[in-house]
């Protein structure tokens, strides 16, 4: 039985292997699966709902609230239960509220299912990012999370063209019977492929007054506190142009629904390059040093961008920036996420919660306001480099107060 598994004790820790790496990518995996799959379908449902632009995309800041809020739940809860059977909880909340997103009558009762399908994937997240510094330290983790990165890049760059190629035949409620079964696939992750992670003689006390003190613990750190700002901020740069690319590529640009997909796609894949690349210099590089050198180059094709899109809004030359600021992603989340649970592992799961509640709760906040001027593309790229600009500062401040406090082999 299912159940026996996870409540039997390991004489060992599980290795960091490939595929339960891959299982764990897969897990991560339920956010850009479930905002860029149907990024092509949201000019169909404004219509298809009889709604408006800021309402349909409020469905995405309802799955980032749900996102931010699961995690910050979830996370020091695992510290105290584990990390594995709260992950069946998150994939078959993620599972029941899909289906009731497919089946959604108007567009509120799609907000809330979007909430609480982000509350399902929160977990998964925040569980999924946790296990990596239960199992590994130092560059070990390091390496971990660039593999675990590039892995889950794939889903950026399948998600939307998957979604551009399926919007047409099956509509925007199809889709959402396709991250159905993506959820039930997940279940089946943490089944078969994924064992506890973090053993009893290792677990937190688990009562409110410890989880407090667990999130007092990490954020007094002030290596963590910079890495996290890079972290979120970074993320949030990313999702101004996630949130606005729909509208900016199809409406103000032309293009058709799979020329965004494909657009899409293209800078999904200069994520996994990027990821790519910073598992080939870690080791070779400091991995804050990597981590400036992204949030640097994301800063200025952002500033750049803001540029173009204010005085020359040539498509090929958006699309170029976009591209370069997109591809730092790869580099700047893994990095960040390394090191900032690196300075803090014995409350990894309280650390990866943070990180990911101040990830996507920006990222909710961020998104209706990409909706809510004339110049989509102006505000996309004025968001993107703010973000980023606040971003590198939590770098350099983090490097300033807190690699001392990090394993040699990190920073």
């Amino acid at each position: 039985m299912i159940s026996s598994k996870a409540d039997r004790k390991q004489p060992e820790k599980q290795q960091l292997t490939v595929p339960l790496l891959m299982g764990l990518a897969l897990l991560s995996a339920s956010a850009p699966f479930s905002t860029d799959m149907y990024l092509p379908a949201l000019p169909g449902i404004v219509d298809d709902l009889a709604t408006t632009q800021p309402m349909v995309q409020l469905t995405l800041s309802g799955f980032l609230a749900g996102l931010a809020f699961g995690q910050l739940i979830i996370g020091p809860i695992s510290d105290a239960m584990g990390r594995r059977r709260l992950m069946f909880a998150g994939a078959t909340v993620a599972l029941i509220a899909s289906i009731a997103a497919a089946i959604a009558p108007n567009v509120g009762i799609l907000i809330l299912a979007r909430l609480i399908q982000g509350l399902g994937s929160g977990a998964c997240i925040v569980l999924a990012r946790a296990v990596v510094p239960d199992l590994a330290r130092g560059a070990a983790a390091a390496k971990a999370f660039a593999l675990l990165m590039t892995i889950q890049g794939l889903a950026p760059v399948l998600a939307p063209m998957v979604g551009g190629l399926l919007v047409g035949p099956l509509g925007w409620r199809g889709l959402f019977w396709v991250l159905a079964a993506i959820a039930f696939v997940q279940f089946l992750v943490v089944a078969f492929v994924i064992d506890e992670s973090r053993p009893p003689e290792e677990r937190s006390p688990a009562n409110v007054r410890d989880i407090v003190g667990n999130y007092a613990f990490v954020l007094a750190n002030p290596g963590y506190r910079g890495y996290l700002v890079a972290f979120a901020l970074a993320f949030t740069a990313m999702f101004s142009y996630i949130s606005a690319s729909p509208f900016l590529f199809q409406q103000d640009l032309g293009f058709s629904v799979q020329g965004f997909s494909f657009v899409f796609a293209l800078n999904g894949a200069g994520i996994v390059c990027g990821s790519f690349l910073n598992s080939r210099l870690i080791g070779r590089v400091s991995t804050h040093r990597l981590l400036i050198c992204a949030l640097s180059a994301i800063l200025g094709s952002s500033i750049l961008l803001l540029l173009v899109m204010a005085f020359y809004p040539v498509t090929w030359l958006i699309m170029v920036l976009l591209f370069i600021a997109v591809a730092q992603i790869g580099i700047i989340m893994g990095n960040a996420t390394a090191l900032g649970t690196g300075l803090v592992r014995e409350r990894a799961g309280a650390a990866s919660a943070l990180m990911g509640f101040t990830q996507f709760g920006l990222a909710g906040l961020i998104s209706p306001l990409m909706g809510a001027g004339e110049n989509v593309g102006l505000a996309m790229a004025l968001s993107m480099s703010v973000c980023s600009l606040l971003a590198l500062i939590g770098a350099i401040y983090a490097g300033r107060y807190g690699t001392t406090a990090a394993p040699k082999s990190v920073s």
